[in-house]
Protein backbone atom coordinates (compact mmCIF):
# COMPACT_ATOMS: atom_id res chain seq x y z
CA UNK A 1 0.00 0.00 0.00
CA UNK A 2 1.30 3.57 -0.73
CA UNK A 3 2.63 5.46 1.78
CA UNK A 4 0.39 8.14 2.32
CA UNK A 5 2.07 9.90 4.60
CA UNK A 6 4.17 13.29 3.81
CA UNK A 7 7.62 13.16 4.81
CA UNK A 8 8.56 16.26 7.36
CA UNK A 9 11.06 17.47 3.87
CA UNK A 10 7.68 17.50 1.59
CA UNK A 11 5.66 18.68 3.73
CA UNK A 12 8.44 21.76 4.86
CA UNK A 13 8.65 22.12 0.99
CA UNK A 14 4.84 22.38 0.54
CA UNK A 15 4.77 24.96 3.26
CA UNK A 16 7.20 27.21 1.87
CA UNK A 17 5.53 26.80 -1.36
CA UNK A 18 2.32 28.01 -0.69
CA UNK A 19 3.82 30.73 1.51
CA UNK A 20 5.74 31.92 -1.83
CA UNK A 21 2.56 31.69 -3.68
CA UNK A 22 0.70 33.75 -1.50
CA UNK A 23 3.44 36.43 -0.92
CA UNK A 24 3.05 36.74 -4.96
CA UNK A 25 -0.54 37.41 -5.02
CA UNK A 26 -0.15 40.13 -2.20
CA UNK A 27 2.76 42.23 -4.41
CA UNK A 28 0.66 41.70 -7.46
CA UNK A 29 0.97 44.39 -9.53
CA UNK A 30 -2.88 44.38 -10.53
CA UNK A 31 -3.85 44.73 -6.76
CA UNK A 32 -2.27 47.90 -7.04
CA UNK A 33 -3.66 49.45 -10.26
CA UNK A 34 -1.39 48.44 -12.41
CA UNK A 35 -2.61 46.59 -15.66
CA UNK A 36 -0.52 44.04 -17.76
CA UNK A 37 1.06 45.73 -20.58
CA UNK A 38 2.86 43.68 -23.79
CA UNK A 39 6.15 42.56 -20.89
CA UNK A 40 5.46 45.11 -18.66
CA UNK A 41 2.68 47.14 -16.79
CA UNK A 42 1.01 50.66 -17.01
CA UNK A 43 -1.00 53.22 -14.87
CA UNK A 44 -2.60 56.48 -15.01
CA UNK A 45 -1.15 58.80 -12.43
CA UNK A 46 -2.69 62.19 -12.23
CA UNK A 47 -1.15 64.91 -13.63
CA UNK A 48 1.28 62.46 -15.31
CA UNK A 49 -0.96 60.39 -17.88
CA UNK A 50 -0.09 56.74 -18.77
CA UNK A 51 3.34 55.58 -17.18
CA UNK A 52 4.89 52.70 -18.25
CA UNK A 53 6.82 50.38 -16.27
CA UNK A 54 9.66 47.84 -17.87
CA UNK A 55 12.06 45.92 -16.95
CA UNK A 56 15.59 45.95 -18.91
CA UNK A 57 18.15 43.25 -19.40
CA UNK A 58 21.12 42.96 -22.14
CA UNK A 59 18.46 43.23 -25.01
CA UNK A 60 17.84 46.50 -24.49
CA UNK A 61 20.98 48.09 -25.84
CA UNK A 62 19.24 47.51 -29.02
CA UNK A 63 16.57 49.82 -27.69
CA UNK A 64 17.11 53.07 -29.06
CA UNK A 65 16.63 56.31 -26.56
CA UNK A 66 18.38 59.46 -26.45
CA UNK A 67 20.07 61.96 -23.45
CA UNK A 68 19.94 65.89 -23.80
CA UNK A 69 23.70 67.08 -23.99
CA UNK A 70 23.53 71.42 -24.08
CA UNK A 71 19.67 70.77 -25.30
CA UNK A 72 20.69 68.78 -28.06
CA UNK A 73 19.39 65.17 -28.57
CA UNK A 74 21.96 62.77 -28.39
CA UNK A 75 21.07 59.08 -29.61
CA UNK A 76 21.99 56.55 -26.58
CA UNK A 77 20.56 52.85 -25.81
CA UNK A 78 18.20 52.55 -23.11
CA UNK A 79 20.92 50.75 -20.84
CA UNK A 80 23.44 53.96 -21.91
CA UNK A 81 20.51 56.54 -20.52
CA UNK A 82 20.54 54.12 -17.10
CA UNK A 83 23.85 55.09 -17.06
CA UNK A 84 23.57 58.72 -17.02
CA UNK A 85 20.42 58.97 -15.04
CA UNK A 86 22.89 57.37 -12.57
CA UNK A 87 24.94 59.98 -12.61
CA UNK A 88 22.31 62.70 -13.02
CA UNK A 89 20.44 61.86 -9.83
CA UNK A 90 23.18 61.46 -7.37
CA UNK A 91 25.73 63.38 -9.22
CA UNK A 92 28.45 60.85 -9.40
CA UNK A 93 31.53 60.99 -11.51
CA UNK A 94 31.45 58.31 -14.72
CA UNK A 95 33.10 55.55 -12.85
CA UNK A 96 30.93 55.77 -9.70
CA UNK A 97 27.72 54.13 -11.12
CA UNK A 98 26.81 50.62 -12.37
CA UNK A 99 28.11 50.46 -16.14
CA UNK A 100 26.00 48.82 -19.31
CA UNK A 101 27.76 45.75 -19.16
CA UNK A 102 27.02 44.85 -15.23
CA UNK A 103 23.14 46.25 -16.18
CA UNK A 104 22.79 43.40 -18.82
CA UNK A 105 23.55 40.94 -16.41
CA UNK A 106 21.81 41.91 -13.35
CA UNK A 107 18.66 39.66 -14.53
CA UNK A 108 20.83 36.79 -14.59
CA UNK A 109 21.82 37.08 -11.02
CA UNK A 110 18.07 37.20 -10.03
CA UNK A 111 18.35 40.99 -9.59
CA UNK A 112 15.87 43.56 -11.94
CA UNK A 113 16.65 46.50 -13.66
CA UNK A 114 13.20 48.64 -13.63
CA UNK A 115 12.58 51.69 -15.17
CA UNK A 116 9.22 53.94 -15.09
CA UNK A 117 8.74 56.29 -17.64
CA UNK A 118 5.71 58.15 -19.42
CA UNK A 119 4.09 56.06 -22.37
CA UNK A 120 3.73 59.34 -24.87
CA UNK A 121 7.23 60.36 -24.63
CA UNK A 122 9.18 56.83 -24.41
CA UNK A 123 11.96 56.09 -22.37
CA UNK A 124 14.29 58.88 -22.95
CA UNK A 125 15.70 61.86 -21.54
CA UNK A 126 12.37 63.58 -21.87
CA UNK A 127 9.77 60.95 -20.41
CA UNK A 128 11.76 58.94 -17.71
CA UNK A 129 10.25 59.02 -14.37
CA UNK A 130 11.89 56.87 -12.41
CA UNK A 131 14.41 53.81 -12.23
CA UNK A 132 15.53 50.73 -9.45
CA UNK A 133 18.86 48.23 -9.69
CA UNK A 134 19.35 45.26 -7.89
CA UNK A 135 21.37 42.33 -7.87
CA UNK A 136 20.57 38.56 -6.77
CA UNK A 137 21.76 38.32 -3.23
CA UNK A 138 22.48 35.18 -0.58
CA UNK A 139 20.79 33.67 1.38
CA UNK A 140 17.56 34.14 -0.76
CA UNK A 141 17.69 37.85 -0.47
CA UNK A 142 17.59 40.40 -3.38
CA UNK A 143 20.28 42.97 -2.71
CA UNK A 144 18.80 46.24 -4.06
CA UNK A 145 21.56 48.95 -5.48
CA UNK A 146 19.39 52.21 -6.64
CA UNK A 147 16.13 53.66 -6.99
CA UNK A 148 16.02 57.20 -8.28
CA UNK A 149 12.85 59.24 -9.45
CA UNK A 150 13.08 62.93 -11.57
CA UNK A 151 13.54 65.35 -9.22
CA UNK A 152 10.00 67.01 -10.00
CA UNK A 153 7.99 63.83 -9.03
CA UNK A 154 9.49 63.05 -6.32
CA UNK A 155 7.26 62.84 -3.25
CA UNK A 156 4.29 63.81 -5.41
CA UNK A 157 2.80 61.04 -6.98
CA UNK A 158 4.49 57.43 -4.90
CA UNK A 159 6.43 56.80 -8.44
CA UNK A 160 9.20 55.61 -5.78
CA UNK A 161 7.16 52.88 -4.01
CA UNK A 162 5.16 51.43 -7.01
CA UNK A 163 9.01 50.96 -8.01
CA UNK A 164 9.81 49.09 -5.45
CA UNK A 165 6.44 46.89 -4.90
CA UNK A 166 7.58 45.87 -8.50
CA UNK A 167 11.03 44.72 -7.86
CA UNK A 168 9.63 43.21 -4.89
CA UNK A 169 7.46 41.22 -7.26
CA UNK A 170 9.88 40.36 -9.60
CA UNK A 171 12.03 39.60 -6.48
CA UNK A 172 9.74 36.97 -5.70
CA UNK A 173 9.48 35.44 -8.97
CA UNK A 174 13.47 34.99 -8.98
CA UNK A 175 13.02 32.78 -5.80
CA UNK A 176 13.99 35.27 -3.27
CA UNK A 177 12.17 36.00 -0.05
CA UNK A 178 13.67 39.03 0.92
CA UNK A 179 15.35 42.12 -0.14
CA UNK A 180 17.73 44.17 1.19
CA UNK A 181 19.15 47.62 0.86
CA UNK A 182 21.09 50.64 2.65
CA UNK A 183 19.75 54.51 3.06
CA UNK A 184 21.57 57.52 4.54
CA UNK A 185 19.87 57.71 8.42
CA UNK A 186 19.69 61.60 7.80
CA UNK A 187 17.13 61.42 5.37
CA UNK A 188 13.16 61.20 6.33
CA UNK A 189 12.28 60.66 2.92
CA UNK A 190 13.76 58.05 2.25
CA UNK A 191 12.91 56.93 5.85
CA UNK A 192 9.45 57.10 5.31
CA UNK A 193 9.20 55.40 2.43
CA UNK A 194 11.13 52.39 3.37
CA UNK A 195 9.89 51.79 7.41
CA UNK A 196 6.63 53.66 6.88
CA UNK A 197 5.05 52.70 3.20
CA UNK A 198 6.63 49.29 2.73
CA UNK A 199 6.94 48.23 5.97
CA UNK A 200 10.79 47.27 6.03
CA UNK A 201 12.61 47.34 9.38
CA UNK A 202 16.12 48.43 9.69
CA UNK A 203 18.13 45.75 11.35
CA UNK A 204 21.64 47.48 11.42
CA UNK A 205 24.17 50.24 10.70
CA UNK A 206 27.27 50.00 8.93
CA UNK A 207 29.78 52.83 9.59
CA UNK A 208 30.97 54.51 6.17
CA UNK A 209 29.48 51.69 3.94
CA UNK A 210 31.05 53.40 1.09
CA UNK A 211 33.53 55.67 2.25
CA UNK A 212 33.64 59.13 1.20
CA UNK A 213 30.81 59.17 -1.85
CA UNK A 214 32.19 61.32 -4.80
CA UNK A 215 28.78 62.62 -5.01
CA UNK A 216 27.15 66.09 -5.51
CA UNK A 217 23.68 64.76 -3.21
CA UNK A 218 25.74 63.62 -0.29
CA UNK A 219 29.27 65.53 -0.12
CA UNK A 220 32.57 64.97 1.30
CA UNK A 221 30.96 63.05 4.48
CA UNK A 222 31.04 59.81 6.09
CA UNK A 223 28.37 57.22 4.58
CA UNK A 224 26.93 55.82 7.16
CA UNK A 225 24.07 53.65 6.41
CA UNK A 226 21.21 51.97 7.99
CA UNK A 227 20.62 47.85 6.17
CA UNK A 228 16.81 47.80 5.52
CA UNK A 229 15.58 44.27 5.51
CA UNK A 230 12.24 44.05 3.81
CA UNK A 231 10.51 40.45 4.59
CA UNK A 232 8.87 40.02 1.46
CA UNK A 233 6.63 37.03 2.34
CA UNK A 234 5.07 38.40 5.56
CA UNK A 235 1.81 38.51 6.56
CA UNK A 236 2.51 41.57 8.18
CA UNK A 237 4.50 43.34 5.06
CA UNK A 238 0.99 42.22 3.19
CA UNK A 239 -1.19 44.09 5.61
CA UNK A 240 0.92 47.31 5.58
CA UNK A 241 1.43 47.31 2.17
CA UNK A 242 -2.64 47.63 1.57
CA UNK A 243 -3.05 49.63 4.65
CA UNK A 244 -1.06 51.77 2.44
CA UNK A 245 -2.81 51.08 -0.80
CA UNK A 246 -6.20 51.76 0.24
CA UNK A 247 -5.36 54.82 2.58
CA UNK A 248 -5.67 52.87 6.37
CA UNK A 249 -2.20 53.60 7.29
CA UNK A 250 -1.69 56.68 9.04
CA UNK A 251 2.08 56.17 10.42
CA UNK A 252 2.96 56.37 13.80
CA UNK A 253 0.55 58.01 16.49
CA UNK A 254 3.17 61.19 16.92
CA UNK A 255 2.12 61.70 20.99
CA UNK A 256 2.69 57.91 21.75
CA UNK A 257 6.27 58.42 19.53
CA UNK A 258 7.30 61.74 21.70
CA UNK A 259 6.07 59.98 25.42
CA UNK A 260 8.71 57.38 24.30
CA UNK A 261 12.35 58.28 25.62
CA UNK A 262 14.68 59.99 23.69
CA UNK A 263 18.03 58.98 22.67
CA UNK A 264 20.88 61.81 22.62
CA UNK A 265 24.69 61.07 22.26
CA UNK A 266 25.63 62.22 26.17
CA UNK A 267 23.22 59.95 27.70
CA UNK A 268 23.07 57.27 24.96
CA UNK A 269 25.00 54.31 27.28
CA UNK A 270 23.01 54.89 30.22
CA UNK A 271 19.82 54.59 28.23
CA UNK A 272 20.18 51.68 26.15
CA UNK A 273 21.62 49.80 29.56
CA UNK A 274 18.25 50.83 31.42
CA UNK A 275 17.21 48.72 27.99
CA UNK A 276 13.06 50.58 27.74
CA UNK A 277 11.10 48.51 25.55
CA UNK A 278 11.38 51.62 22.88
CA UNK A 279 13.28 54.63 22.65
CA UNK A 280 13.35 57.71 19.77
CA UNK A 281 16.41 59.22 17.88
CA UNK A 282 15.48 62.71 15.97
CA UNK A 283 17.34 63.36 12.37
CA UNK A 284 17.35 66.93 10.82
CA UNK A 285 13.84 68.12 9.33
CA UNK A 286 15.72 68.42 5.98
CA UNK A 287 19.59 67.48 5.63
CA UNK A 288 20.45 69.16 2.53
CA UNK A 289 18.78 72.19 3.83
CA UNK A 290 20.58 72.43 6.85
CA UNK A 291 23.80 71.42 5.06
CA UNK A 292 23.61 74.66 3.04
CA UNK A 293 22.30 77.03 6.03
CA UNK A 294 24.93 75.31 8.56
CA UNK A 295 27.26 72.76 7.62
CA UNK A 296 29.11 72.45 11.02
CA UNK A 297 25.65 71.58 12.19
CA UNK A 298 24.88 68.51 9.83
CA UNK A 299 28.50 67.28 10.02
CA UNK A 300 28.47 67.44 13.63
CA UNK A 301 24.95 65.72 13.82
CA UNK A 302 25.81 62.96 11.72
CA UNK A 303 29.02 62.82 14.33
CA UNK A 304 26.90 62.47 17.15
CA UNK A 305 24.45 59.69 15.69
CA UNK A 306 27.37 57.31 15.51
CA UNK A 307 27.53 57.68 18.85
CA UNK A 308 23.81 57.71 20.19
CA UNK A 309 22.77 55.06 18.12
CA UNK A 310 25.31 53.10 19.00
CA UNK A 311 24.77 51.47 21.98
CA UNK A 312 21.15 50.24 20.62
CA UNK A 313 21.82 48.80 17.81
CA UNK A 314 23.92 46.43 15.61
CA UNK A 315 26.83 48.18 14.16
CA UNK A 316 29.38 46.60 11.66
CA UNK A 317 32.61 48.55 10.81
CA UNK A 318 35.97 48.09 9.31
CA UNK A 319 38.78 46.43 11.75
CA UNK A 320 41.95 47.39 10.36
CA UNK A 321 45.44 45.71 11.72
CA UNK A 322 47.99 47.24 9.80
CA UNK A 323 46.56 50.63 7.56
CA UNK A 324 49.76 51.38 6.11
CA UNK A 325 50.63 47.61 4.81
CA UNK A 326 48.45 48.56 2.23
CA UNK A 327 47.32 44.41 1.74
CA UNK A 328 43.53 43.36 2.46
CA UNK A 329 43.76 40.35 3.97
CA UNK A 330 44.83 43.49 6.60
CA UNK A 331 41.48 44.97 6.72
CA UNK A 332 37.74 43.23 8.49
CA UNK A 333 35.23 43.77 9.87
CA UNK A 334 33.94 44.31 13.43
CA UNK A 335 30.68 43.54 14.76
CA UNK A 336 28.97 44.72 17.54
CA UNK A 337 25.67 43.19 18.26
CA UNK A 338 22.26 45.37 19.42
CA UNK A 339 19.37 44.82 21.27
CA UNK A 340 17.23 47.19 18.88
CA UNK A 341 15.68 47.47 15.82
CA UNK A 342 14.82 50.97 14.05
CA UNK A 343 10.94 49.73 13.07
CA UNK A 344 9.30 52.82 12.29
CA UNK A 345 9.48 56.58 11.58
CA UNK A 346 7.35 59.95 12.33
CA UNK A 347 7.15 63.38 11.60
CA UNK A 348 4.97 66.23 12.52
CA UNK A 349 4.79 69.93 12.81
CA UNK A 350 3.64 71.15 16.17
CA UNK A 351 2.51 75.07 17.12
CA UNK A 352 4.11 76.28 13.82
CA UNK A 353 7.27 74.99 15.17
CA UNK A 354 10.34 73.43 12.52
CA UNK A 355 9.29 69.87 11.62
CA UNK A 356 10.20 66.86 13.82
CA UNK A 357 11.29 63.24 12.34
CA UNK A 358 11.65 60.82 14.81
CA UNK A 359 13.11 57.29 14.31
CA UNK A 360 11.03 54.75 16.52
CA UNK A 361 13.54 52.26 17.73
CA UNK A 362 12.15 48.82 19.66
CA UNK A 363 13.96 46.27 21.71
CA UNK A 364 13.99 43.20 19.57
CA UNK A 365 11.03 40.76 21.42
CA UNK A 366 9.63 43.64 23.48
CA UNK A 367 6.56 45.98 22.13
CA UNK A 368 6.50 49.91 22.15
Amino acid sequence: MADLMMSPERAQAAREQTEIELAVAALHPERFGLRKHRDGWRKAFPGIGEVVFAALGWQHAQCASYDLVDGARQPVDALTLVVRLQERVWGMPPEEVVPVNVLAILPDTGGSVLVAYREVAGFNADGWLGFAIAAGGRPGALVSHMLGVREEQRGTRDLGWHLKLLQGYEALRAGHRAAIWTFDPMRGVNARLNLEKLGATVRELTLDKYGVLRSDLYGSVPSDRFTVHWDLDSAVTHRRLEDVRTGRYAGPNPAEVLALPEIVAADAERLARSAPAGARYRIPADVDELMVADAATATRWREEMRRSLSPFMTVKAARVSDASAGSPINVGIDLAPGAYDVVGFASDVRDGAERENWYVLRRRGGRC
